[in-house]
């Protein structure tokens, strides 16, 4: 049973100009380690509120605030960590990968459930030539997996500008990661390798 199945990717036009969709996989191990693990963290949540709610209602004197001061750092390390492993969440379950050009910059732009994500921009002009990027395969012994077949060659799309690097559709089968360097190539001004 196979974990993982190559990512796909359209083009659309848009009244805006072409606009490339590249859905996220779903990985469901993944998927059900997170909501496992989500769990756990809601409960943590909820407990260390409680108890800083606790700690500065029952107060008296600023000193007896003291232990709700580290829970409090502690609790905003552990909000930030959540939010992040709810995007990562929310992304595996209803995620894609927006590409359009705006003006001379493309964009990027990571999307979940209702449109929530952020935008990377690219200045096309100074961009370095993005280039396919084969990523590392798991052996299986014979070189084939379960079904008999050889696994599919997975690779992405690295482009780079202003400093900024990104990886395009992470997990795309390489054949369809070289269609998709074309397309950025000739519909969105994307620098071609020399």
């Amino acid at each position: 049973m196979s974990f993982f199945k190559s990512r796909e990717w359209t083009l659309e036009e848009t009244s805006d100009g072409p606009a490339i969709e590249i859905p996220s996989p779903f990985i469901w191990p993944l998927a059900l380690f997170f909501l496992v693990w989500l769990g756990g963290w809601t409960a943590g949540e909820v407990s260390a509120a409680k108890a800083l709610y606790g700690i500065i209602k029952s107060a008296e004197h600023w000193t007896a605030l003291l232990p709700g001061a580290f829970l409090a750092v502690w609790l905003a390390g552990w909000t930030i960590g959540g939010i992040f492993a709810w995007s990562i969440f929310l992304f595996s379950l209803n995620g894609r990968e927006v590409v359009t050009l705006s003006g001379d910059k493309l964009r990027v732009r990571p999307e979940t459930f209702f449109g929530l994500g952020w935008t990377r921009k690219f200045p096309v002009p100074g961009m370095t030539p993005a280039k396919v990027v084969s990523l590392p395969q798991g052996k299986t012994p014979g070189g084939a997996d379960a079904s008999g077949l050889p696994p599919p060659r997975l690779a992405c799309i690295a482009i780079a500008s202003a400093g900024k690097t990104w990886k395009l559709g992470l997990g795309l089968d390489e054949q369809r990661a070289r269609e998709l360097l074309h397309t950025l190539n000739s519909r969105f001004g994307v620098p071609r390798e020399r």
